[in-house]
């Protein structure tokens, strides 16, 4: 399932698998004045070799490394021609995609070798400019694109929301504070998020994921500190590991979210 929404001078493309003609899973990529950002996961390509006929695309910039955000770049790349870039991170999974776990698969579906370009500090577009930011915390070669005169960020992964408590394997809680701070400085007004789509008030809600961690952070450490177990802390604190981290196959839960602010338990102070 592909659908198409304006946004002024942005298009967002929001797609999903289905199931009964049910979607189960939105997430979004996004086009702006001939600059795709994100290619949608591989499950998507038919309606993706549609709509770029549609589209004058004329470069493409990708996230980071997972195979909802890069999954089209060889499609692309074969009926287009047009040059993609990445973190030399995300470049190196593209040349040769992982194996993943089930869920992924069915979600997303697993994506073909491509090849792209190593970003540099900026990516211009007829109308805009935007600069290329590194934001690890999700994975290690997140980068956002920072258009200063709108004041918009698109943000891939970085966001998604105010409260999460479940990590993917691999998230770091240090470089996603770091992340936010970062980007905070450079007081966005719209926040174009993979799995929110348009976000208004980007930086009340940056600042208010940066304090619910934070302040999670500290009594994690507390807890930890006073003789708790990383599995009592998370029952203590967060209900217990989630459902889903079985489903995942050990990928994603709350597993990985407390054992990463206990080694970054001197953070919280």
């Amino acid at each position: 399932m592909l659908k198409t929404i304006t946004h002024g001078a942005v298009t967002e493309i929001k797609v999903s698998r289905t199931i009964m003609r049910r979607p189960v899973y939105f997430n979004s990529f996004y086009y702006v004045d001939g600059l795709l950002i994100d290619t949608g996961p591989p499950h998507v390509a038919p309606e993706v070799a549609e709509l770029i006929r549609r589209l004058p695309i004329e470069t493409a910039a990708i996230t980071h490394q997972h195979e909802d955000h890069y999954g089209n770049c060889s499609l692309i790349q074969n009926k287009l021609g047009v040059p993609i870039y990445a973190h030399p991170g995300t470049l190196a999974v593209m040349a040769a995609p992982p194996k993943i776990q089930l869920y992924r698969k069915y979600m997303w579906g697993d994506a073909a070798p491509a090849a792209g370009l190593p970003l540099t500090k900026t990516i211009r577009t007829n109308r805009y400019c935007f600069e290329v930011i590194h934001t690890p915390g999700h994975s290690h070669d997140h980068v956002s694109f920072f258009e200063p005169d709108q004041k918009w960020l698109f943000c891939g992964d970085f966001y998604l929301g105010e409260k999460l408590t479940g990590f993917m394997e691999g998230e770091d809680i240090a470089d996603h504070l770091s992340s936010l701070e970062k980007i905070i400085k450079k007081e966005p007004l719209l926040l174009f998020c993979s799995l929110k789509g348009k976000l208004t008030d980007a930086v009340e809600r940056l600042k208010r994921k940066h304090s619910y961690w934070w302040n999670l952070g500290v009594k994690i450490r507390q807890l930890y500190e006073s003789g708790l177990s990383a599995n009592q802390i998370r029952r203590r604190l967060l209900e217990g590991e989630l459902p889903f981290y079985y489903l995942s196959q050990l990928n994603w839960g709350r597993k990985h979210l407390v054992d990463s602010f206990i080694k970054h338990r001197e953070l919280f102070i």
